[in-house]
């Protein structure tokens, strides 16, 4: 049976901890800068602080629904323990520590980090460590580094595809690293075992493709895959990957390598040149070294802010300022942003909101380091909060190319995607749903992979949704896009691929339609047939 001094320390860590997870609740709910946020966030600062007072630094481990304290053998679980372990367990974190000063916007950097996706969290070296970049001394997260269990399958499904439908090896790379890198990359490893004892052309021929279908995936999974495969570049399943990238994709590796030393950068293209013929002509991109001077004067342009809201003209300037700080007072910088932008949003300042989208693209693609990736989550969180709404209101009107918010989402066509996607999911007017397909076949034109790992999404909503968008394209490159989608389980979903195939009208698009005729659900094969009658090709004969 406990003491009376047990019980006070267990309820004033409960409380501290749920503090945290009402918090983090708060913080998936609404913007960082609403009221709603920043009190939550205010009330985990005190009650953090007030166990600190009494009982020092508080120390917890991930429990199945909750955490477990270290002085205490049994778990405390509830609801809002419960997500908070949930989120702790997605960013593959063990155990949280907090510590004595510990503040406010600490905590909003642990919830913001949190929420982040996982393949967010591995290109910037896991949850820790990004908490460590933006400056957060008061928090400790312990990382699980244990790896994942091997699965014996694994190369065998890539073979299958590559051998079966070679079309589907992008989709299925991006299934398998739904949550990160490591299982895509075990599983070309393992692949590659089968495969080395293949006759010569057929080796080279699955290599090839293989080569392909990794340059071909989306960041940030693109930049996880291409990284790791250059960490192993002298394995020779690694080998034999970089050796057949193209230029573009080495371009981009140098790229993501640019924020660290000029030796790692030189190395990786040394080691790519070495293998690979394109890399000869690819230069490293020049970072430029940050001037004390200009520290400093970006510095006191962050002073100088504190709490006056920035006029909507001076927001780019402000951005280019802030760029050329370290992550911890770039990060504060962002947080004033973001305060400015949800304030625009109340007001339906479009142009400034524009403004401030755009700015943080331009700066989440020209900063090769942390801030980059910074800028990227500031950006995605702002678009699926406070921005969300706007651009749901004002979904007519973005149609129109001289639009700021059009320009906004352009800059960020990855996020922007995912947006409509999103405002699609709850839209329940017709009119309203096709002008947000419209919108999102304007924004992924030219970019099919943007939309390629939503085809095969389980959700048959999203899919259709996209497959209605590859159809109103009309571009030939969708057809092994909508090919795959005739696999999906729904057949409201193989209905609309089949539409999509009609309207892009190709020799390739109706091969496909006759193909599926086929198929063993007969719904599929009536509506192939009818598409076939549409595009006027005569079906085949039952």
């Amino acid at each position: 049976m406990r003491d009376r001094g047990d019980v006070r320390q267990l309820d004033a860590a409960r409380q501290a901890v749920r503090a945290v997870g009402a918090a983090l609740r708060a913080h998936r709910l609404y913007a960082a800068g609403h009221s709603s946020t920043q009190r939550a966030l205010l009330d985990a600062q005190n009650a953090l602080r007030a166990y600190a007072g009494a009982y020092g630094s508080l120390h917890c481990t991930v429990a199945a629904r909750g955490v477990r304290f270290d002085f205490d053998s049994h778990p405390s679980e509830d609801d809002v323990l419960a997500e908070l372990s949930r989120a702790l367990a997605a960013a593959k974190s063990a155990s949280i520590t907090f510590l004595a000063g510990v503040s406010a916007d600490q905590i909003g950097a642990l919830v913001e980090t949190l929420h982040l996706p996982r393949p967010a969290l591995d290109k910037a070296g896991g949850a820790s460590r990004l908490l460590r970049e933006r400056g957060v001394q008061a928090i400790a997260l312990e990382d699980d580094v244990a790896s994942i269990p091997a699965r014996s399958d694994v190369g065998e499904t890539l073979l299958r595809t590559l051998q079966a439908s070679p079309d589907r090896l992008i989709l299925r790379l991006q299934e398998i690293a739904g949550t990160g890198a490591q299982d895509a990359i075990r599983m070309l490893v393992d692949a590659d075992r089968s495969i080395a004892s293949w006759p010569p052309p057929a080796r080279e021929d699955a290599w090839t493709k293989l080569a392909a279908a990794v340059a071909a995936t989306v960041p940030p999974l693109r930049t996880s895959l291409c990284q790791a495969i250059i960490g192993a570049v002298q394995e020779p399943w690694a080998a034999s990957l970089a050796s057949r990238w193209p230029p573009a994709l080495i371009a981009e590796i140098l790229g993501a390598y640019a924020g660290s030393s000029g030796s790692s950068v030189e190395g990786t293209a040394a080691s790519l040149r070495e293998l690979n013929r394109a890399a000869p002509m690819v230069r490293p991109p020049r970072t430029e070294p940050v001037e004390p001077a200009s520290q400093k004067a970006a510095r006191d342009v962050l002073l100088s802010v504190g709490d006056v809201f920035l006029a909507p003209y001076a927001v780019a300037r402000f951005l280019n300022a802030i760029a050329r700080l370290e992550a911890p007072k770039f990060a504060e910088g962002l947080r004033l942003v973001e305060r400015d932008t949800v304030a625009a949003v109340g007001g339906e300042d479009i142009h400034t909101v524009a403004r401030v989208l755009i700015g943080l693209a331009v700066l989440a693609r020209r900063l090769p380091d942390a801030r980059g990736e910074l800028a990227r989550v500031t950006l995605h969180h702002l678009l699926t909060t406070g921005v969300r709404d706007l651009v749901a209101k004002n979904v007519a009107e973005i149609t129109d190319e001289r639009h700021p918010l059009r320009a906004a989402l352009t800059a960020a066509p990855e996020e922007a995607v995912l947006l409509l996607l999103d405002l699609l999911t709850d839209e329940e007017r017709m009119a309203v749903r096709r002008q947000l397909v419209a919108l999102l076949s304007i924004l992924a034109r030219g970019r099919l992979s943007l939309l390629a790992t939503h085809v095969a999404d389980p959700r048959w909503y999203v899919a259709r949704n996209v497959a209605t968008a590859m159809g109103q394209m009309r571009d030939p490159a969708a057809v092994p896009y909508l090919k795959s989608a005739l696999q999906h389980q729904d057949i409201r979903v193989r209905k609309e691929a089949l539409a999509a195939l009609s309207s892009v009208g190709t020799r390739e698009a109706v091969a496909v339609l006759t193909e599926t005729q086929r198929h063993p659900d007969a719904a599929t094969r009536a509506a192939a047939s009818h598409w076939l009658k549409a595009v006027g090709q005569p079906p085949m004969p039952s």
